[in-house]
C-alpha cells in the first residue's frame, strides 16, 4: 500500500514536471523556431507566453474541476490533451498555429497542475510524509527548469529524421512521456474527489480565460501592431472587469465565487502575491531574453546556451534542500539575503558579458542566480497562506498560483517587447548587448520592489525556530 502511495507520486510528480519543462524547452529553441516559420518578434514571444496564459487561466478551474468531477479523470483528460496539443505544435506549419496550440497546451497542464497538489494532500495525510513529498514537489521544480534547457539545445542540434526541423522534437518529446504517464495513471491512481464542492461557474472561467488571453497579446505586439492593441488592450481590460464585478454579484447572492475577493482583504496575501508577482514578472522574462542573447548576440550554439543555463537549475536544486532548513531558523532574513544575492548575479553577469566572456565564471554566476531564486520564491506561498481561513485555502492557492503564471507571461510580452525593439532587426553584438543591457534594468526594478516588500512585511510573518525548540 505504502509502494503504491509513491508510485503515485512518481506519476503526479511527472505531470509536473513537465508542465515547468514545457515552459523552459521552448526558450532556448526560440531562435531556431523563429526562423524556421519566419515569424516576427511580437509572435515569437507569444508561442512561449501563451503557454503560460493557457496554464494561469486554467489553473482556478482546474482545480474546481478535479474536486467536482474526480481528480483521476481531470488528471487523465490533462494529461491526454497535453499529449493531442503537443503533437499538434510539433507538425505546426504557422506561428499562428504555433501559438494556438501552446495556449491549449498551457490549458491542459491547467487541469492537470491542480490534482498534484490536491492529491498529495489526500495521498500523504502524515505531516513528516507531506513535508516529504512537498519537497519533492520543489525539486521537480528546479529538475524542470534545468532539463528543459539541457533538452532544448540538445534536441535542437539533433539531425532531423521524418521531420523537416528539428526544434520539432522539443514538442514531440511529449508523446512518449505522455502515453506512459496516462497508462500509469489508469492503472495506479486511486479515485479522488470532494463531495462537498460546488458545481462550477463556466461563464466565469470562459470570461477570465479571454481577459487574461488579450491582455498578453496586447503586451506582446504592442510595438509591431499598435493599430491592433487599441482594440485588444481595451477589450481585455473590460473582460476582467466584468469578471470581478460577476464574483462581487455572484458573492451577494449567496452564489459560490470562482475568486473569493475576500482575500485581498488580508494584508500578508496581498503583500505576497504582489511580491511573487513582481518576482515571476522578473523571472520567465530573464530566462526568455538571455536564451535569445545567448544564441544571437554572444553566438552560442543551442547546446552550448542550454548547457550554461543548466547551471542555474543545479544552483536552485541544491539551496532548495538549505532553504527549507534556513527559513525557520532565520525567517524573511534568508528572503532578502536571496533578493541580494540575484541583484548582484545579474549585474556581475551585465559586466561579464559586456566583453563578451562566456566562462567558468559565467556558470558561477549563474549557479549563484538559481541559489537566490530557491531562497526567495517557495516562502512567498507560505507567507500568502498563513493564516488564512481554511474555507480560503483552495480558492488562495489557486489565485497565487494563477498570478505567477500571467505575470511571468506578462514579464515575457514586456521585456520581450523592449529587448526586440532596441535590436531593430541589427545583428551586431552592441545592439544585443544594449537591449540586454535595458532589459535587464526592467528585472533589477522588480527585485528592488520586491525587496522592498520584505523590509515592510513583518518579522512574524515566517516565524524563527526557537532556539530551545533544536535541543
Amino acid at each position: 500500500m505504502k509502494n503504491k502511495k509513491y508510485i503515485s507520486l512518481l506519476i503526479l510528480l511527472l505531470a509536473h514536471l513537465l508542465t515547468i519543462l514545457d515552459i523552459f524547452i521552448v526558450n532556448v529553441a526560440i531562435p531556431s523556431i523563429q526562423r524556421g516559420l519566419g515569424s516576427s518578434n511580437g509572435k515569437i514571444q507569444l508561442v512561449v507566453a501563451m503557454y503560460m496564459v493557457g496554464f494561469a487561466s486554467f489553473l482556478i478551474i482546474g482545480g474546481k474541476t478535479g474536486d467536482y468531477f474526480g481528480r483521476k479523470k481531470i488528471f487523465v483528460l490533462g494529461m491526454l490533451l497535453f499529449m493531442i496539443s503537443s503533437a499538434g505544435c510539433g507538425f505546426a506549419d504557422s506561428t499562428d498555429h504555433l501559438i494556438i496550440l501552446r495556449f491549449f497546451q498551457g490549458i491542459s497542464a491547467g487541469l492537470m497542475s491542480p490534482q498534484v497538489l490536491s492529491y498529495i494532500q489526500v495521498l500523504f495525510t502524515d505531516y513528516k510524509e507531506r513535508t516529504y513529498a512537498m519537497s519533492w514537489y520543489g525539486i521537480a521544480i528546479g529538475i524542470g527548469t534545468m532539463l528543459g534547457q539541457f533538452l532544448g539545445g540538445f534536441l535542437v542540434e539533433l539531425k532531423p529524421y521524418l521531420i523537416d526541423q528539428s526544434w520539432r522534437y522539443i514538442f514531440l518529446i511529449n508523446i512518449p512521456i505522455c502515453a506512459s504517464g496516462i497508462f500509469l495513471a489508469i492503472r495506479y491512481l486511486n479515485p479522488s474527489r470532494d463531495y462537498s464542492s460546488l458545481q462550477m461557474d463556466y461563464w466565469s472561467a470562459f470570461i477570465l480565460c479571454i481577459g487574461l488571453a488579450l491582455l498578453v497579446f496586447s503586451m506582446a505586439v504592442g510595438l509591431e501592431q499598435s493599430g491592433l492593441v487599441k482594440i485588444t488592450l481595451p477589450v481585455s481590460i473590460v473582460f476582467i472587469c466584468v469578471f470581478i464585478f460577476r464574483q462581487i454579484k455572484r458573492k451577494s447572492n449567496k452564489k459560490e465565487p470562482l475568486l473569493n475577493l475576500e482575500l485581498f482583504k488580508n494584508r500578508n496575501f496581498n503583500m505576497a502575491v504582489s511580491a511573487s508577482a513582481l518576482f515571476m514578472l522578473m523571472l520567465d522574462a530573464y530566462f526568455f531574453v538571455l536564451a535569445v542573447f545567448l544564441q544571437e548576440g554572444i553566438q552560442l550554439s543551442p547546446m552550448q546556451a542550454g548547457y550554461f543555463i543548466v547551471f542555474q537549475g543545479s544552483g536552485f536544486i541544491l539551496a532548495s534542500f538549505l532553504s527549507a532548513r534556513l527559513v525557520p531558523r532565520f525567517g524573511k532574513t534568508v528572503l532578502i539575503f536571496g533578493v541580494l544575492l540575484l541583484i548582484s548575479a545579474i549585474i556581475l553577469q551585465l559586466v561579464l558579458f559586456y566583453y563578451p566572456i562566456v566562462d567558468f565564471r559565467g556558470y558561477v554566476i549563474m549557479f549563484l542566480h538559481g541559489v537566490g531564486v530557491a531562497l526567495v520564491l517557495p516562502s512567498f506561498a507560505n507567507i500568502a497562506l498563513k493564516n488564512l481561513p481554511q474555507n480560503m485555502i483552495g480558492n488562495a492557492s489557486g489565485v497565487y498560483s494563477t498570478v505567477q503564471q500571467l505575470f511571468g507571461a506578462l514579464g515575457i510580452a514586456l521585456t520581450g517587447s523592449v529587448f526586440y525593439y532596441l535590436v531593430k532587426g541589427n545583428t551586431d553584438f552592441k545592439h544585443f548587448y544594449n537591449a540586454f543591457f535595458y532589459g535587464t534594468f526592467i528585472h533589477l526594478f522588480c527585485l528592488i520592489s520586491v525587496l522592498l516588500i520584505l523590509f515592510l512585511l513583518p518579522k512574524s510573518v515566517l516565524p524563527k525556530k526557537e532556539k530551545n525548540s533544536e535541543k
